[in-house]
C-alpha cells in the first residue's frame, strides 16, 4: 500500500522522448540567414537595374539635346541653290569650298522681324573661301560700314527696324563674291546666301510688324 502510495506521488517525466522530433532554438536561423541574403541581393540588383536605367536616361537626353542644337546648323550649298535661303541654318556656317562652285544667283530679300522689333543685328560672313572677298554695307542711303573683308567668322552690324539694307560687291578675291547674312529677331530663322559682283548690290528689305 505504502508503495502503491509511492508510486502516485512520484513526480512525472516531462523529458523529452528521445525518439521525438524536437525543435532546435536555432532550428531556423539558417532560414533567416538565407532570406536575408536574399533580399540584400535582390535589393542590390535592383540599385544596380534602377542606375543603369538613370544613366541610359541621361544618355538618351544628351544625345536628344545635342541632336536639337545642332539642328539646322548643318548643311550644303545644294540646299540653297535654288531660292538662296538656308531654313533654320547657323551664322557662321559653310557651304562651299571654294566661291566659283556656288552657284548663287544674286537677289534681293523681304525680311519680317518679330514684333517690338526696333533694332537688330546683321551677321555677315564667307560661306566659302576665305580668298579676300570685300563688301561695303550701306542702310537707308547711307555707309554702315565700308570695306568689310568678309571671313568665315561673322562681322557684326548693328540696324534700325525697319530699314533697307544694302551690301555691294568692291572686291573680288577670285571666283566671285558670295557670303552669308542672317538678321536675328526676324520671324523666319533662316540665312541668306548670296552673290554680289563687283559694283553691285543685294538689297534686304527689312520689316518690323
Amino acid at each position: 500500500m505504502a508503495n502503491h502510495e509511492q508510486n502516485e506521488q512520484k513526480p512525472k517525466s516531462y523529458a523529452p522522448n528521445q525518439y521525438e522530433p524536437r525543435q532546435r532554438e536555432d532550428d531556423d536561423v539558417p532560414l533567416e540567414v538565407t532570406g536575408s541574403s536574399v533580399n540584400r541581393k535582390s535589393s542590390s540588383n535592383g540599385k544596380i537595374s534602377n542606375k543603369h536605367r538613370f544613366w541610359i536616361g541621361i544618355t538618351a537626353l544628351i544625345t536628344f539635346g545635342m541632336g536639337m542644337y545642332f539642328q539646322g546648323s548643318t548643311g550644303s550649298i545644294k540646299d540653297v541653290q535654288s531660292n538662296g535661303i538656308g531654313k533654320g541654318m547657323k551664322a557662321g556656317i559653310q557651304l562651299a569650298a571654294a566661291d566659283d562652285s556656288a552657284g548663287l544667283e544674286a537677289r534681293d530679300f523681304e525680311i519680317e522681324m518679330k514684333k517690338n522689333t526696333t533694332t537688330s543685328r546683321m551677321l555677315i560672313w564667307d560661306f566659302a573661301a576665305e580668298d579676300g572677298d570685300v563688301v561695303t554695307v550701306k542702310v537707308d542711303g547711307n555707309i554702315l560700314q565700308a570695306n568689310i573683308n568678309i571671313m568665315h567668322n561673322p562681322v557684326f552690324l548693328d540696324i534700325p527696324i525697319p530699314s533697307v539694307v544694302e551690301i555691294t560687291g568692291v572686291k573680288d578675291g577670285g571666283g566671285g563674291i558670295t557670303y552669308g547674312v542672317k538678321f536675328p529677331g526676324a520671324v523666319q530663322n533662316n540665312a541668306y546666301f548670296n552673290a554680289a559682283p563687283v559694283g553691285s548690290s543685294n538689297v534686304y528689305t527689312i520689316t518690323g510688324q
